[in-house]
């Protein structure tokens, strides 16, 4: 994901963040023989919830819209991707600093 272009797609209704079940095991019933001996044990429905982003897909070419791209994402997934373009703009910036004091030392020469 292009995460400078979230903002332009969210107010494009293009982007979206929402929670989405997912089925893991369907209800089981019990099953007696005919003597009452139980010899499956009910379980019960096992459903995960998670949150994923949907982005809008559009055939590129008979512009014909197809079923949204799905992401999931947790919260620390986010906040770690953050992170990383955070120390990134830290590390780029310490080098233009850099890059300042070698041009300011050159321009003395």
């Amino acid at each position: 994901m292009d995460w400078s272009k979230y903002s332009s797609l969210k107010s494009g209704s293009k982007v979206s963040f929402g929670k989405e079940k997912e089925v893991m095991r369907e209800a089981v019933s019990e099953v007696k023989d005919g003597d009452g001996k139980v010899i499956r044990e009910a379980e019960s429905k096992q459903e995960r919830e998670y949150v994923s982003m949907s982005q809008k897909r559009w055939d590129a070419e008979s512009g014909e819209a197809q079923d949204d791209s799905k992401q999931e994402y947790s919260l620390s997934e986010l906040e770690s991707e953050k992170a990383r373009y955070d120390a990134d703009m830290a590390k780029a910036k310490a080098q233009s600093d850099g890059l300042a004091d070698a041009i300011a030392d050159f321009k003395k020469i």
